[in-house]
């Protein structure tokens, strides 16, 4: 969050995810914070428990510089999303990149609503609507709220 108030989306946490690991290592972040979008646990590690388990199994802190390289590589992501000039091309790279982790044939579910992808994209909920609406009028997608049915079309047009 800005001075301003104004949000921006880093990422979107789910089950067995964590955050705040930097207070783990005595490092701050005042400008960081979550909202809970779905009823949710949370399990809260203590900075000398946590150097206690480290004493205990090493294995524990290199699971957690793989995850932090991950979560590294995944804001890098989003930065070079952002660096995109047109908010089209960086919708087309998002929906290309959930692609390619999903498990299921020709769709993708979106995560978060359209107003937080807005925001994880640097764009408006209003201009990200119009190009959904521009790709399915295309014949490159099929919506259904945050359901998306990639046709032969999107990769005819962008691979």
């Amino acid at each position: 969050m800005n001075k301003d108030g104004k949000e921006h989306i880093i990422r979107i946490i789910g089950a067995g995810d964590y955050g705040g690991e930097n207070y783990l290592f005595d490092l701050q972040n005042t400008t960081v914070y979550g909202i809970a979008l779905t009823k949710t646990e949370v399990c809260i590690l203590y900075k000398a428990d946590f150097h206690k388990l480290l004493k205990i199994d090493h294995q524990v802190g290199q699971n957690l510089l793989k995850l932090n390289a991950k979560k590294s590589v995944e804001l890098e992501r989003q930065a070079q999303l952002l660096s995109f000039y047109r908010v089209d091309v960086r919708l087309v790279a998002y929906l290309e990149d959930l692609y390619n982790i999903n498990e299921e044939e020709n769709s993708i579910t979106l995560p978060m609503s359209l107003k937080d992808l807005a925001s994880y994209l640097g764009t408006s909920a209003e201009s990200l609507s119009r190009y959904f609406k521009d790709f399915e009028t295309k014949g490159w997608i099929e919506r259904h709220h945050r359901k998306i049915i990639i046709k032969p079309a999107f990769w005819e047009e962008f691979k």
